[in-house]
């Protein structure tokens, strides 16, 4: 029983020695790994980069514009179809005072009026769908042609092929950090309002 504790007591202390030797070993700064690791940066530089488009929407000269235009479209609406609703309620009410006061000569008249009112309710709601489904439209056409637009410059940037690939990065993007020397955003903004300005 001794004999069998003291093999093992023994084969622990060589266990534990040798997991002491790798760890410290494993723990040494390989110069030729920290060489490798700044090759691989530099390859990277060559190969990936990105673009920054929150910043070009903000500062493209055609996303100003197209977002002016959809802003004012919608104010637009905004502005009409409130004005409408204020109609509709005066008249609503006009319709609940002639009631009070029974001025209506007779049963059917308020009838009538009352289904003329709500046929102008559903004509309302239908108004408002029918300014979101423009609006709506509007948008999808707005970001297609943005998307076109940076599309084809960043192909014409980079021809001859300088990148592999070209990364969006935005708030709702899965890039979570992107080294400076990988950003071509300023680049290709340039290119970008260069060709706007000269339409």
């Amino acid at each position: 029983m001794k004999k069998t504790s003291l093999i093992l007591n023994v084969v622990l202390f060589i266990g534990l020695g040798l997991l002491y030797f790798f760890h410290f070993s494993a723990n040494k700064p390989d110069s030729s790994n920290s060489e490798n690791h700044g090759s691989i940066e530099e390859a990277a530089a060559g190969i990936i980069a990105y673009v920054n488009i929150d910043s070009l929407m903000i500062n493209y000269g055609l996303a100003k514009e197209l977002n002016e235009s959809i802003t004012s479209k919608q104010s637009n609406m905004k502005s009409n179809l409130e004005k409408e609703m204020k109609d509709f309620e005066k008249d609503a009410q006009v319709f609940q005072d002639k009631v009070q006061k029974n001025i209506f000569l007779t049963q059917q008249r308020a009838e009538e009026a009352q289904q003329k009112l709500m046929m102008r309710q559903q004509e309302l709601q239908n108004l408002e769908m029918e300014y979101t489904k423009i609006l709506g439209y509007e948008q999808q056409t707005m970001n297609a042609r943005l998307i076109d637009s940076i599309t084809n410059t960043i192909n014409a940037l980079n021809s001859p092929e300088k990148y592999q690939v070209i990364l969006a990065q935005s708030m709702a993007s899965n890039i979570l950090y992107g080294s400076e020397q990988l950003d071509i955003t300023n680049e290709v903004l340039e290119e970008l309002n260069a060709r706007y300005n000269n339409k």
